[in-house]
C-alpha cells in the first residue's frame, strides 16, 4: 500500500519494494481464515476503543486521511467487490469471492500497472544515511550475493514478529533501533492462553459461546463474548484472543504472574438471572437428574465434567438441591475463574503489541522525528487493534499516509 501510494502521489519517482520472502502479501493470504477481512464497518466509530499502544490522536490522524470509506473505495476501484459478514455483529468486510488471493492478485496487478519493482528473496541487512541519501545494504537469499540500493526516501514497513513461518522475524526493529529509534518491547497479541485446569483438560476440543473477562492483579480489564475453545493447555477461540493483549503484556513484557480469566457460561446474565432461569427449568421436572437438567443448554460433554469439578453428584435429582447448592452451581456458571500462567507463542499470535515508539514519529505524515525522509507504517509501529479487520485497516491507512511522503 505504501508503494502504491508513493507511486500515485509521485509518478516522477522510481519506487521499489524490497522483501525477504519469495512472494508479497503472504500474511494477507491467512487473514480471515483465507478470506481476508479487509476492514470493518465500525472502523470510524471509536479509535480509542479499538486501537492500543499509541496516543489515540496519533492513530486518528492517520484514519482521518484514509479511513473506512477510502479503504472501501480503494479496493472497489481495484475491482474487488466487498460484502459485510452478517452471521455476527462484528462488522467484517470480505471480498465477495471469499478468497484472499483476490486481494493479493489485484494488488500485484496495481504494482505492475504503476511499474513498481519488487525485489524478492532480498533481506535488508543495514540502512545508513549520509548527505541526504539512504544506502540500503541487502543480501539475496537465493544465491547469498550482496546488493545495494540508494534512495532519497525510505519507508520501513517490515511488520512485527507474528507468523514467523510467513517471513516475519522482527528484523525491522533492529534497523529502526540502529537509526536511533526507541522500540517498545514487542510481545504477541491476540493469541491463545495457557492455564492448566481440569475443566480445560477434560473438555479438549469443546467449543461454546461464553463471556470471557480478563483480570490482572484482581482488577477487571476487558470482556468479550464470542466462541471459546477448551484446549489441553488452556483456552483459545475469538473471545479469548480478544482479551489476551493486556495479559500477554503483563506476562511477557512485565513478567508478572497475577492474571486470570473468568468464564460466564450465560453471557450478559447476572447470578440472579441465571438462578431464575434454572429455577424455572428445575421446577418443571423435580425428579430429573442434575446432569440431565444441564443438557440442552450446554454441549453434552460439559455437564458431567463441570459437576465433578464442583463436587456435585451428577445423578442427584434437582428437587433435592439445597439453596446453598443452587447458589454454588449458579455462581460457578456465572464466574468460573482460571489462572493464566503463560501465553502461546509467535506462531499462534495474530498481532504484535509493541514496536517503534510513536512519540518519535510525526503525527499525520508518519515521518521520523529523528531521521529526515524516513517513514514508518503498519505493524512495525507501536499500534495494534482488535480482531476483526482493524489491524489490516491500520496497514492500509498507515501505508497510504506514509507513501504520500507529505
Amino acid at each position: 500500500m505504501a508503494a502504491i501510494s508513493a507511486a500515485r502521489a509521485h509518478p516522477e519517482y522510481n519506487v521499489a519494494i524490497i522483501d525477504r520472502t519469495f512472494a508479497l502479501g503472504r500474511k494477507i493470504l491467512v487473514c480471515g481464515a483465507g478470506r481476508c477481512n479487509i476492514t470493518n464497518i465500525n472502523l470510524g466509530k471509536s479509535v480509542e476503543d479499538r486501537y492500543y499502544g499509541s496516543d489515540p490522536q496519533f492513530i486518528k490522524s492517520v484514519f482521518d486521511q484514509f479511513g473506512y470509506q477510502e479503504i472501501v473505495n480503494f479496493f472497489t476501484d481495484l475491482g474487488i467487490e466487498l460484502y459485510v459478514e452478517r452471521k455476527s455483529e462484528i462488522g467484517k468486510l470480505f471480498p465477495v469471492t471469499n478468497q484472499a488471493h483476490t486481494v493479493t492478485a489485484l494488488l500485484d496487478d496495481e504494482l505492475d500497472r504503476l511499474k513498481i519493482k519488487s525485489f524478492l528473496n532480498t533481506e535488508v541487512t543495514e540502512v545508513t544515511r549520509s548527505e541526504g541519501k539512504f544506502k540500503v545494504s541487502a543480501r539475496n537469499l537465493a544465491d547469498n550475493s550482496e546488493t545495494e540500493f540508494n534512495s532519497e526516501y525510505l519507508i520501513l514497513s517490515a511488520g512485527g514478529k507474528t507468523y514467523p513461518a510467513l517471513g516475519a522475524n522482527g528484523s525491522g526493529y533492529e534497523l529502526a533501533r540502529k537509526l536511533g529509534h526507541k522500540i517498545i518491547e514487542p510481545v504477541p497479541s491476540a493469541l491463545p492462553l495457557e492455564g492448566k485446569s481440569e475443566l480445560s483438560q477434560d473438555l479438549q476440543g469443546v467449543r461454546m459461546e461464553l463471556q470471557v473477562t480478563s483480570f490482572i492483579g484482581g482488577n477487571k480489564i476487558k470482556s468479550s463474548t464470542d466462541e471459546v475453545m477448551f484446549t489441553k493447555y488452556g483456552l483459545s477461540g475469538p473471545a479469548v484472543l480478544n482479551v489476551s493483549r493486556e495479559i500477554s503484556i503483563r506476562i511477557n513484557r512485565e513478567h508478572a504472574a497475577d492474571c486470570e480469566v473468568e468464564l460466564n457460561f450465560f453471557p450478559g446474565l447476572s447470578t440472579e438471572q441465571i438462578l431464575a432461569k434454572f429455577e424455572a427449568r428445575w421446577g418443571k421436572r423435580q425428579d430429573q437428574t442434575l446432569e440431565k437438567s444441564l443438557f440442552g443448554i450446554f454441549p453434552n460433554k460439559i455437564p458431567p465434567v463441570l459437576l465433578k469439578l464442583l463436587g456435585f453428584d451428577p445423578l442427584q435429582s434437582v428437587g433435592t438441591l439445597s439453596a446453598d447448592q443452587k447458589l454454588k452451581l449458579v455462581g460457578a456458571l456465572g464466574s468460573y475463574r482460571i489462572k493464566i500462567t503463560a501465553t502461546r507463542g509467535w506462531n499462534e499470535a495474530e498481532f504484535t503489541a509493541g514496536g517503534i515508539d510513536t512519540t518519535e514519529v510525526k503525527q499525520t505524515t508518519l515521518e521520523s522525528e529523528l531521521v529526515p525522509q524516513l517513514y514508518f507504517c503498519g505493524e512495525i509501529l507501536n499500534v495494534d487493534g482488535d480482531v476483526g479487520g482493524f489491524n489490516l485497516s491500520w496497514a492500509w491507512s498507515s501505508g497510504w499516509a506514509a507513501g504520500k511522503l507529505a
